[in-house]
């Protein structure tokens, strides 16, 4: 499959959520996005905020997604992104949604518990930004077609 061929396409009109704690971080990573087509941007500094946004709560009633991917940083001021990824992922109103677990550390047992927690891949910082276009346009893609993620 050719899957970098047509990323272009399948970033327009997406909703992100990126969940880390780094302003300089958000900043850089809402202009590249947008740079790249994406429709919506949001941000979250915390596992908590980040769940909130994913309309997580203790009664876990869920609406229909509202996120079509999630960027999680591993080390969050209030807990693991990995952690997040996993709920995420195994969450029925949720497990479809592509989640890219990102970390300026790429030690492998990190990489490997990000994968093992049900992540869909894993991008170190600092991003390459074509890198970064390819990966999430793959995924979105794939997840278009129906191909994985359900």
């Amino acid at each position: 499959m050719k899957c970098i061929k047509d990323v272009d396409l399948y970033l327009k009109k997406t909703r992100i959520l990126v969940i880390d704690d780094s302003l300089p971080f958000q900043n850089l990573t809402g202009e590249l996005l947008k740079k790249f087509g994406v429709d919506s941007v949001e941000f979250a500094s915390t596992l908590v905020d980040g769940m909130k946004k994913l309309h997580y709560s203790k009664d876990e009633t869920l609406p229909a997604p509202k996120y079509d991917l999630v960027l999680f940083d591993v080390n969050l001021p209030d807990g693991n992104g990995v952690r997040g990824c996993e709920f995420v992922s195994n969450h029925a109103a949720t497990h479809n949604i592509p989640v890219v677990v990102i970390s300026g550390n790429s030690q492998p047992y990190i990489v490997d518990a990000a994968f093992g927690a049900g992540a869909s891949d894993f991008l170190q910082k600092p991003f390459v930004p074509s890198l970064l276009k390819n990966r999430l346009g793959c995924l979105l893609k794939l997840r278009a077609l129906g191909l994985v993620f359900n």
